[in-house]
């Protein structure tokens, strides 16, 4: 196979374990700067120019879509579906998956639990929500955020009205949830493909963060799934439309919520806590999709 991986720099960790596994299986690989490729329709025809060549069509491509990007890629990913080749991170997918609340939506629309979130342009309701539903502390998550930027949380109603006042004047879209006490600063990461589920870590936060993010100095742990959890992980990623991506849970008294999925999950972390050699399980799954 010609497998592309879209990706902006050949030197990050995940784009580089996945040229070396591509490499391994012996296929033939190339990095292609989406942020580079023109795209061209003629004569109801799709190709992509890159660096002043009209790409050869590749059997399938590994979008390794930046969340400040997210816009082009979605577009470059979408020509090369419409050029017949597969992609294992779809552009709808990778639209549902970078808006918080649209994902939410999604999963709650396929019956997954998730804690109570809200919603609002306005917020003109905002408190007596806060009030009725959600209580202190609470969630509070910008829609496009990745890496735990954007998230805070919420301890009191003078915090709150600050929040609410900066956001409301910038009109930066937010979600609002509930906060999970006994998960407090540590959640459960799962690399799924397809059916499969690949690899599962546990992230506990450093003292006094509430976030879990390897990138803000958690530390990840093996740790094995309940079998409602591995089915959460592998519903959670069909509903949205991915074939493979990071699956976010937590572990609460009322059973395991989705926080979010990551259709770019990193691959340093998890594959140095784990041992698993992920990168290379991606490219089995990419074999055996292409055969269907």
């Amino acid at each position: 196979m010609l497998i592309y991986i879209l990706s902006r720099n050949i030197e990050l960790y995940s784009t580089k374990r996945l040229y070396e596994a591509i490499k391994n299986a012996n296929h033939k690989v190339r990095v292609i700067n989406h942020m580079y490729c023109d795209l061209l329709i003629e004569n109801s025809q799709f190709s992509i120019i890159y660096e002043g060549e009209t790409l050869p069509t590749p059997d399938y491509i590994i979008p390794r879509i930046g969340s400040n990007v997210t816009s082009y890629g979605e577009k470059v990913i979408r020509h090369f579906e419409k050029m017949g080749v597969r992609s294992l991170t779809s552009s709808k997918g990778l639209l549902i998956s970078r808006d918080k609340l649209r994902c939410l939506q999604v999963l709650a629309e396929h019956s997954i639990n998730m804690p109570t979130t809200y919603f609002s342009n306005d917020f003109h309701e905002v408190e007596e929500i806060v009030k009725k539903k959600l209580g202190y502390p609470f969630i509070l998550k910008v829609t496009e955020g990745t890496q735990g930027l954007g998230v805070y949380l919420i301890k009191n109603e003078a915090t709150a009205q600050n929040f609410f006042d900066h956001f409301s004047n910038s009109k930066t879209q937010v979600v609002l949830q509930e906060f999970i006490k006994e998960s407090s600063g540590r959640d459960i990461r799962i690399i799924t493909a397809g059916q499969h589920i690949i690899a599962t870590m546990e992230r506990i936060a450093p003292k006094n963060e509430f976030r879990s993010n390897i990138h803000r100095g958690a530390m990840g742990y093996e740790i094995k799934l309940s079998e409602n959890e591995k089915q959460i992980a592998v519903k959670a990623l069909k509903a949205v439309g991915l074939k493979f991506g990071g699956v976010d849970i937590i572990r609460s008294k009322n059973g395991p919520l989705i926080l979010e999925i990551n259709s770019s999950p990193g691959l340093e972390g998890i594959e140095k806590t784990t041992q698993i050699d992920i990168a290379g399980e991606v490219v089995k799954f990419i074999e055996q999709d292409y055969k269907l």
